[in-house]
Order: structure tokens, then sequence, then C-alpha cells
């Protein structure tokens, strides 16, 4: 059985001060049994159900890249701070709210522990096997 693990996102000092006024709400990634749920306050935030996620790495935010909901070309970034970050690339595109609604088929975590982070999705996606009788 796969128990939820939550993940605080990394923010520097200077970030926060931008990002408190609407992230008051907790700032961060939960693991689930189904679903990856980021939450960033009005900000945005996404539920990934665990059978969309193709594969999970990690990559270096920028610290020119900006905080907050961040959109690009194909991806969607949950950032508080530049340095490394948690990558999903995704099956198929998938709606998230950032803060209005934005398909991508790739999005961005910069949580504080991104192995934990990455074994915590691949936990959660493997299958529970059931013990010989």
């Amino acid at each position: 059985m796969v128990t939820s693990q939550t993940f605080r996102l990394r923010r520097s000092r200077w970030s926060w001060i931008f990002l408190r006024p609407l992230a008051w709400g907790p700032v961060e990634a939960e693991v689930g049994a189904s679903r990856v749920d980021v939450r960033m306050g009005w900000i945005g935030g996404a539920s990934i159900p665990l059978e969309a996620i193709d594969r999970v790495g990690s990559m270096d935010w920028p610290w020119w890249g900006g905080v907050g909901a961040r959109l690009g070309r194909g991806f969607v970034a949950f950032v508080a701070s530049g340095g490394q970050a948690a990558t999903i690339d995704l099956v198929t595109p998938l709606k998230i709210r950032a803060p209005l609604g934005w398909t991508t088929s790739h999005v961005v975590i910069g949580v504080e522990d991104v192995e934990g982070f990455i074994q915590a999705v691949a936990d959660a996606r493997r299958p529970e096997r059931v013990p010989p009788e």
C-alpha cells in the first residue's frame, strides 16, 4: 500500500516576498496512491494521474527562468527558486491550472528533495506485489 508523501517547494527569501500574497496556502507537491498534486494557491496547481506519467527525471531550473507557475512551449513549471527541479513527462497532454487552464505534456516541479520526489513517484507507479502463498 502506497502512503502519500508531501514535498515542499524549494524557495528563496526574495522569491517568497513576491509569491506569498498569491500562494497563501501550502506550496507543495503531494505524491499519492493515484496521482501527483501540486499546490501553489491562486498561482496555480496540477493534479496528475499516475497512469498519465511517462517518465520522471530532473533538470536545473535557471534563476532567470522566474518563479511561480511558469509557462513555456510544451511545459508548465511550478517553481519558487532556481536550482534542481523534478520533471514529469506525460503520456498525453493534460490541462493544468497555471493560473488559467494550460495544456501541457511536460511539468517541472521545484521541490526541495528532488531525488526523494522522483523515488516517491516511481514507487507510487510500481504495481503492488501480491505475496506468494
